[in-house]
C-alpha cells in the first residue's frame, strides 16, 4: 500500500512539526480524560449520596393540613405489597433542642424502628461511634450526626436533654454517632419510634413513612402507583433532587462543549501540520499525479497521515489521561464541604468509557481536521505543482 508509506514518509520528514501535532493531541485527549474521570466521580457520588443516604420514596398526608398520616401500619403493609417495593419505615418526627452543659442546637428528631429505617437508607454503613441498634433496646437511647456530636461536645455514653415548649425536657444517652457526609450530620437525630410519639404527646400517628426500591430509576412510577393505591403524597428522589439533577445534565452540556473547543485546538494542530505538509511537498504530489496518481489516491495520503498523527496522539494522551487521574486518585484534593452538597475530597472515577469516547472523538476531530488539506493536495494542478519549486 504505497499511500501508507509516502504519509509515513512525509510525518517522518518533519520531525519537529509531527512531535508538535502529536502532543497536541495527546494533551487534549489527556486533559479531557481527567475532566472526564472528575465528572463521572463527582455525578456518582452524588447520585450515591442520593440514592443510599435518602429515602427513594417520601410517603406523606395528602392533604396539606394534615399534620399526620393514621392508619399508618396499615398503609405501610399496602405500600410494601406494591411491586418493586424492597422495605418501608415508618417515622414520626418533630422540632426540638438537644443541650448538653452550655452547649445548645436544634433539631429534627425522628422517631424511627432502627432496623425498618436501615433497611431503607443503610444508617448502619455511616455509625463512627457506637451501635444505632441499640435504640430499640432502650427508650431513651439517641443516634445523632457527627457535627451536631462536635457542636455539642459530645461523646457515646454522654446524655443530653430534648427540650420543646409543650412538654417536660427528657433526657436521652447518646447511643451512636453517624457520619453521611450529607447535612444531616448537623441536624438529625434518631430515637426510638414509641419513644418520640411520647415525648410530642402523640399516639397512633406517624408524619411520614421512607420507602426503599429495588431499581431507584423506577422511583417515578412506583410513587404514582403508591399514591394511587394510597391516596397518599408519594414523592421520589427524582423529583425531590429534581434541581440537583437538573445541574448535572448542565454540568455535563457545559463540559462537553469545553471538550469539543480542547479537541479543535488539537484539531487545528494537526490541519496545520498537513497543510504544512502539503506546501512542502507540492513537487512530489504533482509528479505522484502526472505518473497517474488519481485525485482519489492523493486525498487517501493525507487522511492516512491524520490517522497515523490521531493514533499517536491518542495512544499517548490515553497515557497521560490516566497517570494524571491515578496521580489525583492517589492524592486527594480537599474542597469545601459546603461547595458540592457535602462532597469533602475532589471525587474521580478511572472509568474505561471515558477513554472510549475520548478516543472516538478525538479521530472524529483528526479526520475532520485532515478533510481540507487533504482536499487541497487532491486539487493541486499537476504542471503548476511540479514547477512550484
Amino acid at each position: 500500500m504505497y499511500e501508507l508509506q509516502i504519509a509515513l514518509r512525509h510525518i517522518s520528514a518533519r520531525k519537529r512539526l509531527t512531535f508538535f501535532a502529536i502532543f497536541a493531541v495527546a494533551l487534549a485527549i489527556g486533559v479531557i480524560v481527567v475532566l472526564m474521570s472528575l465528572m463521572s466521580g463527582f455525578t456518582d457520588e452524588l447520585i450515591s449520596t442520593t440514592v443510599e443516604n435518602s429515602p427513594h420514596i417520601i410517603i406523606s398526608p395528602q392533604e396539606d393540613d394534615q399534620e399526620f398520616i393514621h392508619f399508618s401500619g396499615y398503609y405501610s403493609e399496602v405500600i410494601r405489597n406494591t411491586e418493586g417495593v424492597m422495605a418501608v419505615s415508618t417515622v414520626f418526627s418533630g422540632q426540638a433542642a438537644l443541650q448538653y452543659r452550655d452547649n445548645a442546637e436544634g433539631v429534627d428528631l425522628l422517631g424511627i424502628d432502627p432496623v425498618a429505617e436501615n433497611a431503607v437508607v443503610n444508617i448502619e454503613n455511616d455509625i463512627v461511634s457506637g451501635d444505632l441498634f441499640e435504640i430499640s433496646r432502650t427508650n431513651n437511647g439517641i443516634v445523632i450526626g457527627d457535627n451536631l456530636a462536635e457542636d455539642l461536645d459530645v461523646v457515646v455514653g454522654d446524655n443530653v436533654d430534648a427540650v420543646i415548649p409543650t412538654s417536660e425536657p427528657r433526657s436521652f444517652r447518646i447511643v451512636g454517632i453517624f457520619d453521611s457526609g450529607t447535612p444531616a450530620d448537623e441536624s438529625t437525630a434518631y430515637a426510638r419510634f414509641d419513644t418520640v410519639q411520647d415525648f410530642f404527646g402523640e399516639s397512633g400517628v406517624a408524619s411520614n413513612m421512607n420507602v426503599r426500591v429495588r431499581d431507584p430509576y423506577q422511583a417515578d412510577v412506583i410513587a404514582q402507583s403508591i399514591e394511587s393505591d394510597t391516596g397518599l403524597d408519594a414523592v421520589s428522589w427524582i423529583e425531590a433532587n429534581s434541581q440537583i439533577l437538573e445541574l448535572i445534565n448542565t454540568q455535563v452540556a457545559i463540559v462537553w462543549v469545553f471538550y469539543g473547543l480542547i479537541y479543535a485546538i488539537a484539531g487545528f494542530g494537526v490541519a496545520n501540520t498537513l497543510i504544512t505538509v502539503v506546501m512542502d511537498k507540492k513537487k512530489e504530489i504533482g509528479m505522484l499525479m502526472a505518473m497517474g496518481t488519481s485525485r482519489g489516491h492523493i486525498t487517501r495520503i493525507f487522511l492516512l497521515e491524520s490517522l497515523i498523527l490521531g493514533t499517536m496522539g491518542v495512544l499517548l494522551g490515553c497515557v497521560f489521561g490516566y497517570l494524571g487521574t491515578v496521580l489525583l486518585l492517589a492524592y486527594p484534593i480537599d474542597i469545601p464541604s459546603e461547595t458540592y452538597y457535602g462532597l469533602t475530597t475532589l471525587p474521580l472515577k478511572l472509568d474505561p468509557l471515558n477513554f472510549v469516547y475520548a478516543i472516538i472523538f478525538s479521530f472524529l476531530i483528526n479526520i475532520v481536521a485532515a478533510v481540507y488539506p487533504a482536499r487541497r493536495a487532491a486539487r493541486l494542478d499537476p504542471v503548476e505543482a511540479i514547477e512550484s519549486e
